[in-house]
């Protein structure tokens, strides 16, 4: 039984009160502050964040099934502890520095105009994944599936290619320059 089912929440500061209820469906989150907030154990399905603050907030055997979340901070989000079952995000213009997305399934998400610095992709499915305009800055891809990902349009990324599996990844000059930081080389 749903808690909540097609409700707008507008302008909340769940930091003050918590957030009612366990499962949400087709709900929106306009301007809502979760900062440091616990949303373990909740299920988030068809769900729109728009405009909120959701730095710090905890997510341990969080349902999030086709959960969009745009305009967003995201900073230091563990998203490694949510429920795997049907998990599904998508990202536009968010903040996910400190972001950890290890051993999930990410394939086909697309990350767009989104700041994720120093983030973890730790034997992360990335197959198909877009990453648009995105700044990857000390962002971290280690054993991780990225075939057919595209960081054509991603800057300051720097990984190993030879620890991730990156066929028909798609990058674009100068960027890709970021592939070759390991051999301590000078391009010109």
């Amino acid at each position: 039984m749903l808690d909540f089912d097609n409700k707008e929440f507008e302008k909340q500061d769940y930091t003050i009160s918590a957030l009612e209820g366990r499962e949400y469906s087709d709900c929106t989150f306009n301007d809502c502050n979760f900062s440091n907030c616990d949303l373990s154990g909740k299920d988030f399905m068809d769900c729109l964040f728009e405009n909120c603050n959701l730095s710090n907030t905890k997510f341990k055997d969080t349902g999030l099934k086709s959960v969009k979340f745009n305009n967003c901070k995201l900073i230091g989000i563990d998203f490694s502890l949510c429920k795997a079952f049907l998990f599904s995000v998508g990202f536009d213009r968010g903040q996910l520095d400190y972001a950890v997305f290890d051993k999930i399934n990410l394939k086909k998400t697309l990350f767009n105009d989104c700041i994720i610095r120093e983030a973890s992709f730790i034997e992360t499915n990335l197959t198909q994944a877009g990453f648009i305009n995105c700044n990857l800055l000390r962002t971290t891809f280690i054993n991780s599936n990225l075939s057919e990902a595209d960081f054509k349009t991603a800057f300051n990324y720097s990984f190993n290619p030879d620890d991730n599996l990156v066929k028909r990844a798609k990058f674009s000059y100068p960027a890709v320059l970021g592939l070759l930081d390991r051999f301590d080389i000078e391009v010109t």
